[in-house]
Parts: C-alpha cells; structure tokens; sequence
C-alpha cells in the first residue's frame, strides 16, 4: 500500500512538472494563434489550452498535452506497451471548411487505432502515403502529400493529421518529447501552413 502512495504522489508529481515545462516552452508561440487563452488541467495527465477567437486561418483553437498515466503503475505499463508517450494536439475549426478530408495516422500511435477505425467506418478509401503513414481520404485519387510536407516538422515524426468538414475541422498530433525541440513559434507556423494548404 504504502509503495502504491508513493508511486501515485511521485507520478502525479512528476506530470504536473512535465505539464508546466510544456506550458512554459508553448507561451512564446500562442499569440500567433490568439491572443486570449483559457486553462485548465484535465486530471494529472493532461492540461487544455483553449482560444476562442482565433487568428485567421483559424475561427477557433485548442491545444492538449496528454501526458502519460505515470500515477498508476499498471496503467501506465499496459499504456507504454500500446504506444503511449506524451502527446502534443492541436485542434481547430477554420475560418472556412476543408476542401478534402483526411485522416493521416501512424498506426503505432495510440490515438492512431481508433482514427483509423473510425475512417473505415465511414468507408472512406485507403490513398498513398509514406511509410510508416497510412492515410485514407472521404473520396478516391486524393492526395495527402501537399498537407503531409507542410505538417513536417524536422526530427518530429507526425502522429496523426486529421481534415474533415465536421468539427473540429483541422487535428495534429506529434510525441511531445519530440516536439519541444524546437521552438512553439515553428510548431504553430506549421499548424497555420497545414491550414492554409486546406
């Protein structure tokens, strides 16, 4: 009992110090975004960003940095087991639909499943993509490669891009550890990029 406590106390710790590192690394790039941002903490192992009047291309925001469940030792065994690391998401709604839809995944991801699944729930058709991405669009003959180059981001691997015309119309997703090698300035011009090809 008393090593379980301790292992709850010392991984909650650990992710709200991993949390504040991000929140610190994400400040000098949000006012590209917006100028106004709400947040909140979603448990120990994840913190919202929310901007509700976002910058054109963007109507709307959001940023989550998903941290793994290092409070429960089993959880997070069978979690690293499936893939899960902590993860950076940027989602929108724009300021006008996309033309094409999309869902651009690393099957690896933990996210990357259920994304998958569900584009085959809708039918939508499997189209070309570089390995180790596999991405599926609502129509046949589409091409993801101009939105998969402009959501390239050096030494990052992309996780998941995700187009659709229902909301939210734009998502990325990266491993953060990843991520935070470059500076939140570069990461939120490549969201805007990948906007901007939609």
């Amino acid at each position: 009992m008393v090593f379980i406590v301790g292992w709850f106390a010392a991984g909650t710790h650990l992710n709200v110090r991993k949390g504040h590192e991000a929140l610190r690394w994400l400040q000098d790039g949000l006012p590209l975004v917006g100028e106004k941002t709400t947040v909140r903490w979603l448990g120990s192992s994840a913190v919202e960003l929310k901007i509700p009047e976002a910058k054109a291309p963007f109507r709307t925001a959001e940023v989550v940095v998903v941290l793994e469940p290092r409070d429960v030792p089993l959880i997070w065994w069978f979690s690293r087991l499936r893939g899960r690391r902590d993860l950076f998401i940027f989602r929108a709604n724009l300021q006008r639909q996309p033309r094409h839809e999309f869902e651009v995944l690393d099957p690896s991801s933990w996210l990357g499943r259920p994304a998958e699944a569900r584009a085959r729930r809708d039918q939508w058709v499997q189209v070309p993509a570089s390995a180790p991405l596999i991405a599926y669009s609502s129509r046949n003959n589409a091409d993801p490669t101009p939105l998969i180059n402009a959501a390239n981001v050096p030494d990052c691997p992309l996780m998941r891009l995700s187009a659709r015309r229902g909301e939210p119309n734009l998502e990325l997703q990266w491993r953060l550890a990843d991520l935070k090698r470059q500076s939140s300035k570069s990461v939120f011009d490549t969201a805007r990029n990948v906007a901007e090809v939609l």
